[in-house]
């Protein structure tokens, strides 16, 4: 190994020599990312008596399998070598010390001066000893150390490690007995909101609502009736855009939106004859779509109404190969521009003849010679041409566009719909589609993207050659705004078209009559019950929605239907004795359960922070909490992609490797936490993560951590689908489960006693993991915060739900 001339200092020979002797492929061809430098392990005191070393930090470790398996620790030119070996054993020792008996993962250490290299087992003297300058490929003393620091080598040390701290008793309570069935049982929705099913599939429903009139007439919320979130929330949930000069607000109010009214006004005097391409970002379900149709039918102003003629291109469903969208585009807008109302019949002769007309021009010389040659043969010829560019999408929507635009001189506006649905592929690949309509038709297409796509690739083609356009932003309006909206029009439904009586059948009990209006009033109860009273149950609902007021209906929704709603709160109702209390713990059985009996992965709002697969490498129930609590930290700090809180993928698995987790664990967890959108990716997908992508907590995700997890309904709850390394517990939620089947309820205590014995499990899970070297001196912890939350949520049980007094919390700060 050829290091040259070394300097005199430490830092040299680490970086001339240690480094290039582990990561070199022809040396020891150890991974970059595996060697971590002083910053990546705790700082431990070695040694005894006075020649205690206080602090001590190896210079480099190796890690495979989120562990530390060899220490290297680098001198000075002429340093004493010998008592870096020495001391890189001890640091070993402690390491070792820190895992339980039998177990020691640190089995290799590695000293070195730049001239001197030492090399052998952890408790034993150097194995290897010899000259740097004879560590190259060929050299006896290459292979040496080869058989001891090689890359496969300490591969292998690290996987007969990970297989002796694995825990391979990970299981899912419902895994027994009928436990399977009992899972996947379902429960009809309540009586009384059967009644009300019309009403409120109509307005509570998150079915694509763009094309009823009285959605979009009656419940779009205008920017002025928007309310405030509280400082929490409004910190996830409010949009934070990149000042630019660029970003424009579309504010709206009941009868007008001017900035958009704006540029279509310049689009109508310039005529630009490349047309106009105006971006409209916001989040996913944020009401772009709504917005647009909203403006079309009754926001922009009747001089330009007059001009205006519009087609939607509707992108929920477009063919999976973007090569065909060209095509694909072409006949949606010309399907649309008809529905729409444009001045055009395809079906009548005049109007072929209009739309084709320069075509026809083109071929008049044709069809007269034809018709030299053979009498009519130029009319057939005519006939033959005109069929052929009807069914030509390319053609048939150039001829309209040239029509409308040049023969009328009237405008066309085309809207790229629900684009914001695709992934960030798919919406990039929408815009390039755009660019490409713009110059075949001379419109303005008005295109629908997240604004999380626009920040990642604003610098990246294709969206690089938009950085002097103006972007246009939509704020979603809050849940509560939009519930209390559907809920007058749902009201109003209710007086006009219900029956005078409505009945309510309980189970086991008399038939109930009641008059429509106490239907009303049960609707309105709850409502201010879930959004007036002063409790976190909007924060919860607000935070699970996100962004996406789809999702919020569907939320409402599931909670007004639910069949775990108790029947005396319904009868008192009918009964025309109000609404008596209803309880959180009932709000969130229905948003985790919805029609199911019980709680499982694949239903309903709520996701399980505890969860784990028996087939991880080393499974533990905190490492979904410590990876969103490292998230949460990163907040309010520009991310790796300069978008405030994003982490690379890359980055979260090197931090949570330093704590003691694997890899490809980390890599499932973050990929589970995506799906259940308690995370983001600024690609926009809920199916892929890669290395180079950059995720960030969601609100949903903060709410599941700070607010859920103290709730001792969300935690018994997600017990018997939680993977767990304890038998006897396992047995006793599942006995749990076998009582609330048979009587319908979990009773109170045993609740709280089954979430105390889960929360004594979680305690040793934690033990378990601080014995990492990376883990053993954190100030915070992941793993500390959720087990307080699940203490806090025992604590206010046994104060028979008491609220106690409201702390300060750190994911507040």
């Amino acid at each position: 190994m050829d290091h040259q001339e070394l300097g005199a200092s430490e830092g040299d020979v680490e970086t001339q020599v240690v480094l290039p002797l582990l990561t070199a492929g022809e040396l020891l061809g150890i991974p970059r990312e595996h060697v971590k430098s002083k910053k990546g392990i705790s700082a431990t005191d070695i040694g005894k008596g006075s020649k205690r070393k206080i602090g001590y930090i190896p210079d480099f470790s190796i890690y495979k399998h989120a562990l530390p398996v060899a220490v290297i620790e680098a001198k000075a030119p002429s340093g004493d070598v010998e008592k870096a070996y020495g001391e890189a054993r001890l640091y070993a020792l402690e390491i070792n010390r820190s895992f339980p008996t039998g177990c020691n993962p640190c089995s290799r250490v590695l000293a070195t001066d730049g001239a001197t290299i030492l090399a052998g087992d952890w408790d034993a003297d150097p194995a290897v000893r010899g000259s740097v300058a004879d560590m190259v490929v060929g050299n006896s003393l290459l292979d040496e150390l080869r058989l001891i620091l090689g890359n496969d080598v300490l591969s292998r040390l690290g996987e007969e490690a990970s297989r002796s701290l694995r825990a391979d008793g990970f299981a899912r309570p419902f895994n027994q007995g009928n436990g399977p069935t009992l899972i996947d049982s379902s429960i009809e929705p309540n009586t009384f909101a059967a009644d009300l099913s019309p009403a409120l599939r109509r307005y509570f429903s998150s079915r694509d609502q763009t094309t009823d009139e009285e959605i979009y007439s009656k419940a779009y919320i205008s920017s002025n009736e928007v309310t405030s979130y509280d400082r929490i929330l409004e910190s996830f949930l409010k949009d934070r855009l990149a000042r630019s000069k660029q970003r424009t607000e579309i504010l709206t109010s009941r009868k007008r939106s001017e900035a958009i009214t704006a540029a279509i006004s310049q689009f109508n005097e310039r005529k630009p004859i490349g047309g106009d391409l105006q971006l409209v970002t916001g989040g996913v379900g944020a009401g772009k779509s709504l917005f647009a149709r909203r403006y079309r039918e009754y926001l922009q102003p009747a001089p330009l109404r007059e001009k205006n003629h519009w087609a939607f291109v509707n992108f929920i469903s477009p063919p999976e190969d973007f090569a065909k969208w060209n095509d694909w585009v072409c006949e949606g807008f010309v399907a649309s521009i008809v529905e729409e109302g444009a001045p055009i019949d395809l079906r009548l002769e005049d109007d072929q003849d209009r739309v084709f007309a320069t075509d026809l021009a083109d071929r008049a010389v044709f069809y007269r010679n034809m018709d030299k040659a053979q009498a009519g043969r130029g009319g057939l010829e005519r006939a033959r041409d005109l069929e052929a560019w009807r069914q030509d999408p390319l053609k048939l929507t150039r001829g309209i566009s040239r029509y409308l635009q040049g023969d009328r001189a009237e405008n066309l506006i085309v809207v790229f719909d629900n684009v914001d649905r695709r992934e960030s592929a798919g919406q990039l690949a929408a815009f390039q589609t755009a660019l490409w309509f713009m110059d075949q038709t001379r419109c303005m297409v008005i295109l629908q993207m997240r604004d999380s796509t626009f920040e990642a690739y604003k610098n990246e083609p294709p969206l690089d050659t938009y950085r002097t356009g103006q972007i246009f932003h939509i704020s979603p309006p809050r849940l509560v705004d939009v519930v209390k909206r559907r809920l007058e029009l749902s009201l109003e439904y209710l007086a006009e078209q219900a029956p005078d009586q409505v009945t309510f059948a309980p189970k086991g009990g008399p038939t109930i009559k009641y008059p429509k209006g106490r239907a009303g009033e049960f609707l309105t109860g709850i409502y201010y019950e879930l959004f007036v009273s002063r409790n976190n149950v909007a924060r919860i609902l607000e935070a699970l929605a996100g962004r996406n007021v789809r999702r919020a209906l569907d939320m409402f929704f599931a909670i007004i239907t639910s069949g775990h709603m108790p029947e005396d709160i319904i009868a008192s109702v009918a009964q025309g004795k109000g609404l008596r209390n209803f309880p959180e713990y009932l709000i969130l059985r229905a948003l985790m359960r919805q029609s199911y009996r019980f709680f499982n992965n694949n239903t309903g709002f709520v996701a399980n922070l505890f969860h784990c697969e028996s087939r991880w490498e080393r499974p533990s129930n905190l490492l979904i909490p410590e990876m969103l609590f490292f998230l949460l930290g990163q907040r309010k700090v520009r991310g790796d992609n300069g978008q405030m809180g994003f982490v690379a993928l890359s980055r979260i698995l090197l931090e949570m490797e330093d704590l003691g987790f694997v890899r490809s664990d980390v890599k499932e967890a973050a990929l589970f936490c995506l799906k259940k959108e308690l995370i983001e990716v600024d690609t926009s997908s809920l199916e892929d993560l890669r290395d180079k992508d950059s995720v960030k907590a969601t609100a949903s995700g903060w709410a599941h951590i700070r607010l859920l997890s103290s709730r001792l309904e969300y935690v018994a709850a997600v017990l018997p689908t939680t993977a767990i390394d304890n038998k006897q517990l396992s047995a006793r939620v599942y006995d749990l489960m076998q009582t609330e089947q048979r009587f319908g309820r979990m009773p109170y205590n045993q609740s709280i006693a089954v979430v105390e014995a889960f929360e004594s499990y979680l305690r040793s899970q934690n033990a378990l993991i601080s014995v990492h070297p990376g883990a053993a001196h954190r100030r915070l912890s992941g793993s500390a915060y959720i087990i307080s939350k699940v203490q806090e949520a025992i604590r206010f049980a046994r104060r028979e739900n008491g609220t106690g007094v409201p702390q300060a919390d750190l994911l507040d700060l």
